[in-house]
């Protein structure tokens, strides 16, 4: 029971550390507006584009041969600012065409300008736009991307997708913030998102086995408390 008292001491001061920073994480969650931390105030919804009768489409079949021996997966049509494009996927890549003729299309800076002006609702201004070809920790994991950042009090930045031009990401100064003790919370601290992570299994076992030391101390304390007085030989004989 000794040992047992010191292993639970010291692993109590190890994982009460963490156990205190799950704590004052999760507060902080609780203490935060969602809506900030997670940009919607500084994004607004694009108009749901309507295909007109009208529009003409040049049939995928037209371009098709220029893929020949690519794996598929599926042709989609979708539409960016003032026209619509074939977004066709491949099991390695994605590509864009133009439904209006059938040639490449290809995202530009000139097009993430364009797209993060008419996606920002804050009150500040397009600073910079720069192309990020290795994941961004702030786009968790969305392959390169565009960064619209944007002089806001906030500092406000917009994450687009390389590929197809799509919002995958809007951040600031709050997310940031309550991405740090995200980190603490999950103990990821390389990708923030994995609950599964070695340390976290490690914590949660010596939780547990603190748990139940401390349960086997505190059942052996009683028992000692109830256990009756043990009077010495002197005192018995004295009484005679």
């Amino acid at each position: 029971m000794r040992v047992l008292r010191i292993i639970h001491k010291w692993l109590g001061l190890i994982v009460g550390l963490q156990l205190l920073l799950w704590t004052v994480s999760g507060l902080v969650f609780a203490m935060l507006d969602h809506e900030d931390a997670a940009g919607e105030n500084s994004v607004r919804a694009l108009p749901v584009a309507v295909l007109e009768p009208d529009v003409r489409l040049v049939e995928p079949a037209a371009w098709l041969g220029d893929y020949a021996g690519s794996e598929l997966v599926d042709i989609s049509l979708m539409h960016r600012l003032d026209r619509w494009i074939y977004r066709v996927r491949f099991a390695d890549r994605v590509e864009l065409r133009q439904a209006g003729d059938g040639t490449r299309f290809v995202i530009e800076e000139a097009i993430i300008r364009r797209l993060a002006t008419a996606t920002y609702a804050g009150t500040g201004t397009l600073r910079t736009v720069s192309f990020r070809a290795t994941p961004v920790l702030e786009a968790r994991g969305a392959g390169p991307v565009w960064q619209a950042a944007f002089d806001d009090a906030d500092q406000t930045s917009l994450y687009f997708s390389a590929e197809d031009g799509r919002l995958v990401a809007a951040r600031n100064d709050v997310w940031r913030f309550f991405d740090f003790f995200w980190m603490l919370h999950t103990m990821d601290y390389r990708g923030r998102d994995d609950f599964n992570n070695p340390l976290v299994i490690l914590f949660s076992t010596g939780a547990l086995w603190l748990g139940i030391s401390g349960a086997l101390l505190l059942i052996r304390a009683f028992g000692r408390d109830k256990a009756p007085p043990k009077t010495c030989g002197r005192a018995r004989a004295g009484a005679v």
